[in-house]
């Protein structure tokens, strides 16, 4: 029986941890230099610059809990449309390239949702995977306007895919131009 409350406790005991974690966030808003797009997310969190494909700009803000097993993703990626090189310009091609391109990084990842969405001008794709044998999941969103891809990860224990924290994060983006 101990045993038993025990296991139905854990949900439980990590709702709670969930609720608290977004009790004790501070969040920053991060706007793009020419105001093209805003999101929120918690402090303290990394940053990264560097450059990619096609002559790409990549910006990313990332903000880990859990010793790194959870987190909460932002990645701009600035697109040079001037090189001979450039992306697939079917918008709907390269949003699923941008989810194959995540799955890729989790493999036996299993898709739980996917579709199109679109976020004010921009257009966009969901999905949500489960990672680890489905002990974490893998929220994703991805949309492109004016050769940016904005593309949204959060990952999380089952339970807390509704969380308030990973709610205030995937509903903050705005895209304006």
């Amino acid at each position: 029986m101990l045993r038993r409350s025990i296991l139905l406790s854990l949900p439980l005991a990590a709702a709670v941890a969930g609720a608290a974690l977004a009790q004790q966030l501070t969040w920053q808003t991060i706007t793009g230099a020419e105001g093209h797009y805003s999101f929120d997310i918690p402090t303290p969190f990394k940053q990264s610059n560097s450059t990619g494909a096609f002559n790409s700009i990549l910006r990313g803000y990332m903000f880990e809990w859990g010793g790194g097993r959870y987190g909460l993703d932002m990645t701009i990626i600035e697109i040079d449309p001037g090189d001979p090189d450039h992306p697939p310009t079917d918008i709907g091609v390269l949003l699923k390239n941008g989810q194959s391109n995540v799955q890729k990084r989790w493999p036996g990842s299993t898709v739980l949702q996917q579709g199109e969405i679109s976020l004010g001008p921009a257009q966009g794709r969901s999905f949500t995977l489960g990672i680890d044998g489905g002990r974490r999941l893998l929220i994703g969103r991805a949309y492109f306007l004016n050769a940016r891809l904005y593309v949204q990860v959060a990952i999380v224990p089952p339970e807390e895919q509704n969380s308030p924290a990973v709610t205030r994060f995937m509903t903050s983006l705005s895209i304006v131009r």
